[in-house]
């Protein structure tokens, strides 16, 4: 096998001479055999070598055990070890998110922490399988069929070659010591049962059904690669003025513009949007409008144009909470501790009365942000800013636009939904500050 994974690293340039590749080691048979065969063959390409481990701290005693094991295993072989101690539930809880999500993300933090390096994980044969069937029951298209890469930015998988099987028998002919996580039997989880129940039933009909599925894995991503670039292309044509000219992109063939519109999502909005959207998307092309996709975002085709709107008036001025009058984007605001001065404001569209005692440390407008909540007076529930702008039937393409002002504890109003009951005024209040909207016409 150790031949196999030499020829893997040669055929996709994995490891320059020079480089410091960082071994991701759980120690289970698949990162061991990996940090095994990388420790043999490091002199042979000029690399230096170093490992990693991550304690997800989900497995109590047990994953303490396999952090001792990585850690005497790298001593008693001279391969220095970097660990990180986690604790996945609680970063899955303040996220939320799950622990499978969470730990992800830890773990590739913990990656890029590294430096300037190369990540190598032990992905190997099967799991490309496993992933590849994974993907295509949730309905992905080749982007996702395509499975696990070789290479992926500064990620190497030396044993993407080499099967499950020839991992353990190369564990046991070379005495290369391993552990077993006991999760890994749970066919709860949708990739073990792949794993024990579906891929024996393939090897069945084909016993060489990771081999097939390799063959059938890079023949997609070679057809995708190349559909790929052909939407770049077409981004790279079709923008124009700040955004992308629709006629052009409509006019594509569908395969090409569907690509070529997550690209633009993900340029614009910084999101990947979900497959139901790229049809909405492709529809506005031809006839105009806008659409909300995933997260909230908004894109529009306006005079020809598919562009994210842009909202100048977007608010982000701290400014200390004083009397006084200023200006953010269209809107002039008025601030005042005599409710009489007030009085003859013209064009006044909202007026808030605010117990000014109860505000918290300095006071500032800005836009929403996400996770912005408020208890409006008189309803007496919390809900999110996105969830009241919704009721009150603000369009999603405004939304960002409704001045917000808070404080270090929070929202304390949003002009035009209403203030936090925290800061109401009641019989008790003695300071009122008076906050007046009016927005040019």
């Amino acid at each position: 096998m150790i031949n196999k994974v030499i020829s893997t690293i040669r055929r996709y340039g994995m490891i320059e001479q020079g480089s410091v590749v960082v071994a991701a080691v759980s120690g289970g048979s698949d990162s061991m055999a990996m940090l095994h065969i990388l420790n043999a063959v490091k002199n042979d390409f000029g690399f230096s070598l170093k490992a990693v481990h991550v304690n997800h701290g989900i497995r109590g005693n047990e994953a303490d055990n396999d952090e001792r094991f990585v850690s005497e295993y790298c001593e008693r072989n001279g391969i220095p070890l970097d660990i990180l101690k986690a604790d996945v539930i609680s970063e899955a809880q303040k996220l939320g998110v799950g622990l499978e999500e969470a730990g992800r993300k830890i773990r590739y933090d913990f990656f890029a922490s590294q430096g300037n390096v190369l990540i190598a994980t032990a992905h190997n044969l099967t799991d490309r399988a496993e992933t590849f069937l994974f993907n295509f029951a949730r309905g992905s298209a080749l982007r996702g069929l395509g499975s696990i890469p070789p290479v992926r930015d500064n990620f190497i998988r030396p044993l993407i070659d080499c099967s499950k099987a020839e991992i353990e028998e190369y564990c046991s002919a070379n005495g290369v010591p391993y552990v077993t996580d006991k999760t890994n039997a749970d066919v709860t989880y949708s990739r073990n049962r792949i794993r024990h129940n579906v891929l024996p039933e393939l090897r069945i009909i084909n016993n060489g059904f990771e081999n097939a599925a390799a063959r059938c894995i890079d023949s997609l991503r070679e057809d995708e690669k190349y559909l790929s670039e052909c939407a770049d292309e077409l981004v790279m044509k079709s923008e124009s003025n700040g955004g992308y000219d629709a006629r052009s992109l409509a006019s594509a063939p569908a395969v090409i513009r569907k690509r070529a519109l997550v690209k633009i999502t993900e340029k614009l909005c910084g999101v990947t949007p979900e497959y139901k959207f790229i049809d909405e998307l492709c529809f506005i092309l031809e006839n105009g409008g806008s659409r909300q996709i995933n997260g909230g975002e908004i894109l529009r085709v306006r005079r020809g144009l598919l562009e994210r709107p842009v909202n100048i008036d977007k608010p982000i001025i701290p400014v200390e909470f004083e009397q006084g009058s200023f200006k953010i984007g269209s809107c002039n605001v008025c601030v005042s501790f005599d409710t009489d001065c007030l009085q003859n404001v013209s064009n006044c569209d909202y007026k808030y009365f605010i117990d000014y005692d109860k505000i918290s440390g300095k006071a500032f407008f800005r836009g929403r942000e996400q996770g912005d909540k408020i208890c409006i007076k008189g309803r007496g529930c919390t809900k999110t800013l996105k969830k009241l702008f919704n009721e009150l039937s603000i369009p999603p393409e405004k939304r960002d636009s409704v001045i917000v002002l808070a404080d270090e504890s929070g929202v304390i109003l949003a002009a035009g939904a209403g203030i936090d009951s925290r800061v109401a005024v009641n019989s008790d209040t003695k300071n009122i500050a008076v906050i007046s909207f009016s927005f040019n016409r």
